[in-house]
């Protein structure tokens, strides 16, 4: 495996020049930064091949941990500013605290024990706009299941390949409500696979035991309708069902979920299993309706 330790890079960072290329089927390992840090992204990454309308599927195979992260609750001065988490106007300080890795447990302030769940917290295509915030294009999606052993499935609409990554968690729980989950530096073991002319989709996880629709909005109930219909049209495609009788199977065999409130486009999932629905490269060409969104 060929490693790439790149410097980090910040939000802004879609002028910047290509990192390093990936070709596609090729594993590769990739420094991460800690996302309590600032720049904290690696890239830009480019993956060969890419044409609009493709999509990328980021096979992750590994998350290796370093063996000191911290944790905490960021305050803000600025009320429009999420990333201190959804009590950040209650708190006097910021809270910043220690996390040691001791085998499979992680050690907090020397005093608490909570066990070690890898994942990965950022991975996003690069675009000018909305890099900051989770979107279609991925990013700041905060999302458990994007653990060893799942895969990540990215549309590119405009076909550049071109990708930034960071954001590892030792653990994290759902919502990442304080703003930080233990944020820590890592080796990103990855491959990155291209399946071309499929239809325009939000983000998807794929784990061993489910199939994960992601939708990240600016409104809480934008997301998660997104997300539902998503999963519906994939449902009534593989159990050949209409509209109604899909979307009422899914309500006995799905769970929603919240990934994060942090940001300003909070992102919810729905969790289908996996026996209920196809291969997932037939479900990437399924057309499913973009649903409108409420403006902030």
């Amino acid at each position: 495996m060929d490693p790439i330790a790149a410097p980090p890079v910040d939000l802004d960072c879609h002028n910047l020049p290509d990192a390093a290329i990936l070709q596609p089927g090729r594993r590769t390992r990739i420094r991460t930064w800690p996302g309590s840090d600032c720049p904290f992204l690696t890239g830009p990454l480019r993956v060969e091949g890419v044409s609009p309308g493709d999509t990328l599927a980021f096979h992750l195979h590994a998350l290796e941990l370093d063996p000191v992260g911290h944790y905490g609750f960021a305050t803000t001065t600025k009320p429009w500013e999420p990333w201190g988490g959804v009590l950040r106007e209650s708190a006097d300080q910021e809270y910043a605290g220690r996390a040691e890795l001791r085998s499979d447990q992680v050690i907090l302030d020397g005093q608490h024990v909570v066990p070690v769940v890898p994942m990965l917290g950022w991975l996003g295509l690069v675009r000018p706009e909305l890099i900051a915030d989770p979107w279609d294009h991925g990013g700041n999606l905060d999302t458990k299941e994007f653990a060893p052993g799942s895969t990540l499935y990215l549309y590119d609409e405009i076909g550049s390949g071109r990708f930034v990554i960071g954001d590892a968690h030792a653990a994290m729980g759902d919502g990442e409500i304080s703003g930080q989950g233990i944020e820590i530096a890592s080796w990103c073991d990855l491959t990155v696979e291209v399946t071309p002319a499929t239809s325009p989709h939000r983000p998807i996880v794929r784990t061993p035991d489910a199939i994960v629709h992601l939708c990240s909005r600016f409104t809480e109930r934008d997301a998660y309708t997104q997300a539902i219909s998503d999963a519906v049209h994939h449902l009534g495609f593989t159990q050949q069902l209409g509209f109604e009788q899909a979307n009422a199977l899914l309500s006995l065999i799905a769970d929603l979920r919240v990934s994060s409130v942090v940001s300003h486009s909070p992102t919810y999932k729905l969790l289908v299993p996996s026996s209920w629905l196809g291969p997932i490269e037939n479900l990437l060409t399924v057309e499913k309706p973009l649903l409108p969104y409420t403006p902030r």
